[in-house]
């Protein structure tokens, strides 16, 4: 059975095998918006935003080499199983080559495996992702040369591009996590500090970047997403820490540079080093509940900016636009 029943977009050409698949879908508690073809599936992921497409293969869209490339063009977020008839390897490949999550093949004989391939495509459930982190816990607390390569791996490159964006970055210890997003012309920089003493650094640095999946996967398909406003996504942040039962503190502050109108939305956590900083600080993520605040002000760029945490550490950065 799905948990919170998730909204599926059922693309099928072949209407008694669309009804049977229906019937199971909202058996196992999804909400289902059923077209026959291609084109109006489009229609309706633009409308409805839905978790997961489930779509045939068969299913053209004007214009378009084949219906998982047309959902990858304009939703590139969305999540596609493709179902056809085509067993050979080849067709298989072709798919997933161009961006289906899975591949299932009729005639369906095991309707419990469509619902594992749908289930492993939705957007991941944080309790669940808490629960399945929680079992690498005792690992790495008792293990420090394991921990000490996972924090090696979340190592910034020192320059990075994204688009029309150019991005610069000098840390002074290894406990710093510095995160780019490209939101259409803007930019999302999520700069955060870690406890050094801390045992649970390691797991908490990959639980953080396992946490921006989510909010990524919204702006995709939703233009009221949350990663438009940093405040919100601190604070979901923060909230999803805590019921991670982690017992840590962190710096953290999230910047949107607009990159069209000159300005940066700010929204902070526990960070030093510049008067406006001050302002909109919630206190760190990870002890208690926060209430954020969004800081607007105008920018000029390269955007400089050098932020302290409370663990010694300094970060600075430089964006440059165009």
């Amino acid at each position: 059975m799905f948990k919170d029943s998730p909204l599926i977009l059922l693309i099928e050409r072949d209407s008694a095998f669309r009804r049977l698949m229906l019937a199971y879908l909202e058996l196992w508690g999804a909400r289902v918006i059923e077209v026959d073809n291609g084109a109006e599936g489009l229609y309706q992921a633009g409308l409805h935003a839905p978790d997961v497409v489930l779509s045939d293969m068969s299913a053209t869209v004007p214009g378009e080499t084949d219906i998982v490339s047309a959902f990858k063009r304009h939703f590139p977020g969305l999540p596609v199983i493709a179902v056809s008839r085509r067993k050979k390897m080849a067709d298989v490949a072709h798919a997933l080559r161009v961006g289906a999550q899975d591949y299932l093949i009729k005639p369906i004989r095991h309707w419990r495996q469509v619902e594992e391939v749908i289930t492993a495509c939705l957007k991941p459930n944080a309790q669940l992702l808490c629960a399945e982190l929680d079992e690498h816990v005792d690992f790495f607390r008792k293990h420090d040369m394991a921990a000490s390569r996972l924090c090696q791996s979340w190592r910034q490159l020192s320059e990075q591009k994204l688009g029309d964006w150019r991005l610069s970055c000098r840390q002074s210890s290894p406990w710093w996590l510095a995160e780019y997003i490209k939101l259409d012309q803007d930019v999302l920089l999520l700069l955060a500090e870690f406890d050094p003493l801390s045992r649970d650094t390691p797991i908490v640095m990959t639980l953080l970047t396992f946490l921006l999946h989510e909010p990524q996967r919204q702006y995709q398909n939703q233009p009221n997403a949350m990663l438009n406003n940093p405040a919100k996504t601190l604070e979901y942040l923060n909230q999803l820490i805590m019921d991670a039962g982690f017992d840590c503190r962190i710096n953290l502050a999230l910047f949107r540079l607009q990159g069209n109108s000159n300005k940066v939305l700010l929204a902070n956590g526990g960070m030093t080093g510049n008067p406006w900083l001050a302002q909109c600080n919630a206190g760190p993520l990870g002890l208690k509940a926060l209430n954020a605040n969004q800081l607007s002000y105008p920018c000029a760029f390269p955007f400089n900016v050098t932020l302290q945490g409370s663990f010694g550490g300094k970060i600075k950065l430089t964006a440059c636009y165009r």
